[in-house]
């Protein structure tokens, strides 16, 4: 019989330590060849629509998807032993601990392995758990955090020092943020095709995480800061091609091309190298993928049938 987990439920099963192996678990998949993740799809018809991921992992004999639209996100995760569903789990916080989880793993491989500074552009949602996945994997000693918007800024500053026992600093500007940091990480709402993260500010050595656009509208890096990159790796590259501004427009007009963008499957297994040097300047495009939240997904479903959790479904 299939349970189903809430929002709380989530949060208590997923740490964000397990929620970094679990997606690193589903990555090395990814870069063996045993998992299939499908790009993001958006219906639209009117003022209804609905957005839907899938992804099978086949080394640990699950598969399932997310949807997201009207009564917000869920994931459906099947057991292909049993083949059968067995979780229904609401997927706000599973959506935000995974991609968190994700820009951590990409990170572990990626930064310098003393890297203690991080700067952060953007103070929303989606913003807290990137800091939490940071600090997971790096020995981080300082934050500098920017927002347009002062009182979003304070709060958020003000609630990680204290989540991360760190101190996490306004900065005035972007770029005051950014030159001070080995890891940067944008992760914005941005609507627009202006970037709010400049090359001309990033110094050697530093890991860039572009982690808040998925849309050929919205791009958060410019030019130079991609074409300053030694490595560059997105999760998925087919859902690149179709959502990543940062990476198409770069492309489009020759200054990138395709097969110099790698997955992090391929780097996970070894297949490519995050970091060759301390001086290059690595970049890490988050666009967030179906296959991190099957492999979560499993995890929380293995630790709620140990602890049983869930509420039984007549499924």
């Amino acid at each position: 019989m299939a349970i189903f987990l809430t929002e709380e439920d989530v949060q208590h099963l997923l740490p964000m330590p397990e929620a970094i192996k679990a997606v690193e678990k589903g990555f090395r998949e990814h870069g063996l060849g045993t998992a299939v993740n499908l790009h993001r799809n958006r219906v639209q018809a009117g003022q209804v629509g609905i957005t839907m991921m899938v992804a099978a992992l086949g080394g640990q004999g699950v598969a399932g998807f997310k949807t997201m639209g009207i009564g917000g996100a869920k994931v459906h995760l099947y057991d292909g032993e049993m083949n059968q569903l067995v979780a229904i789990m609401e997927a706000r916080t599973l959506g935000q601990i995974r991609t968190g989880a994700a820009s951590a793993v990409a990170t572990s491989y990626m930064a310098r392995e003393d890297a203690s500074r991080v700067s952060i552009i953007g103070t929303g949602h989606q913003a807290e758990t990137q800091l939490i996945g940071t600090c997971a994997v790096r020995p981080v000693q300082q934050v500098w955090a920017y927002s347009r918007t002062p009182e979003l800024l304070e709060s958020f500053c003000v609630k990680m020092s204290h989540t991360l026992g760190i101190q996490v600093a306004r900065s005035a500007s972007p770029q005051e943020a950014i030159q001070n940091s080995d890891i940067a990480i944008a992760i914005t709402n941005v609507s627009t095709l202006a970037p709010v993260l400049f090359g001309e500010w990033v110094t050697p050595g530093t890991h860039l995480v572009g982690a808040g656009a998925n849309s050929l509208s919205r791009r958060e890096l410019d030019d130079e800061a991609i074409t300053r990159c030694s490595v560059i790796v997105t999760d998925a590259r087919d859902q690149a091609k179709l959502e990543c501004a940062d990476l198409v427009f770069p492309v489009k007009t020759g200054l990138l091309g395709w097969n110099q963008v790698w997955e992090l499957g391929q780097v996970v297994t070894g297949q490519v190298t995050g970091r060759s040097s301390p001086d290059e300047i690595t970049l890490y495009e988050s666009q967030g993928i179906a296959l991190e939240d099957v492999a979560v997904a499993a995890h929380i479903y293995k630790r709620a049938i140990a602890e049983g959790i869930g509420q039984e479904l007549p499924l």
